[in-house]
């Protein structure tokens, strides 16, 4: 992505009347949101009129102790649907937010979402000092295992 000054700028220069339009329009919004300044912590963000929340869930599935996860295949299953196959690093950490609205400018609702994102420079600050996971995530073996994290897969 570009440098969030430049896409702050974009956004407040041109579009600014058309951001706050979009935004007019979503009447319900609700999700879970990962805070770069509170990497272990889910947040559930919900929006509905005038009324806003982002609270804290908890932590994460992926900075949770193994010792302190479901124990049943189900179970385990289940909680794996959220994690990332790629590369794994983030584990079930994500951004996942529906929006509902009247004539909704999805463009434009992305443009304002994406310019809230951290750029590649800042991700890769974050990176730096994020602590490590505390579990890691074994996709190619069936079914996938879960190992505390700097364990060797199996």
């Amino acid at each position: 992505g570009g440098s969030l000054a430049a896409d702050k700028a974009a956004i407040a220069g041109g579009g600014a009347g058309k951001s706050k339009n979009a935004l007019h329009s979503v009447i319900r919004s609700k999700g879970f949101v990962w805070l770069a300044n509170y990497p272990q912590s889910a947040h559930y963000w919900s929006h509905a009129g005038h009324y806003f929340s982002l609270e804290s869930l908890g932590i994460w599935w992926v900075t949770t102790a193994l010792s302190e996860w479901p124990k049943q295949r189900p179970d385990i299953n289940k909680v794996l649907e959220d994690f990332d196959r790629g590369e794994g690093r983030f584990g079930d950490r994500r951004q996942e937010i529906v929006f509902i609205g009247i004539d909704l400018d999805q463009d434009v609702v992305e443009e304002l979402l994406d310019a809230c994102l951290l750029s590649d420079a800042e991700m890769q600050e974050y990176l730096k000092r994020a602590k490590p996971n505390a579990v890691h995530v074994d996709f190619t073996s069936d079914p996938p295992q879960v190992l505390a994290a700097g364990a060797p897969s199996a």
